[in-house]
């Protein structure tokens, strides 16, 4: 019964639906082109919105399937028949305002790689 009732309030959790706006993303970035050579990065112009709402999350902009996979994280992805995969996950910590992403990118020949940044939660979408 204990167990029923911890999935049901974890369950409960994820079906509320949460909007996130965040941006000035910063951190790292690595490309084959690059020799995969770790170098700064950043997404400092771009916002994102960010709606964790189980199976039906998204990113804006971003056209990947979106799945929510804890109460504060996203896991996206593109995967293509010819071998391109690109996968993302996006975690929201509120308290500290603050969200981690990270990207990896296969298939795309010298694009592949991938991306770790800290961004800012600018606020909620009201």
């Amino acid at each position: 019964m204990r167990l029923f009732l911890t999935c049901l309030i974890f369950f409960a959790h994820l079906a509320s639906a949460e909007c996130y706006v965040v941006g000035d993303l910063k951190g790292y970035s690595t490309r084959a082109h690059e020799g995969y050579q770790i170098s700064e990065d950043g997404i400092s112009s771009g916002k994102f919105i960010l709606e964790l709402n189980g199976k039906s999350s998204s990113i804006t902009p971003n056209n990947m399937k979106c799945d929510q996979v804890g109460s504060t994280t996203l896991l996206c992805q593109d995967v293509r028949a010819d071998g391109e995969t690109t996968i993302e996950t996006w975690a929201v910590y509120p308290s500290a305002g603050k969200v981690l992403f990270t990207k990896s990118i296969t298939g795309y020949g010298s694009f592949n790689g991938g991306n770790l940044f800290v961004g800012e939660i600018k606020g909620t979408c009201d």
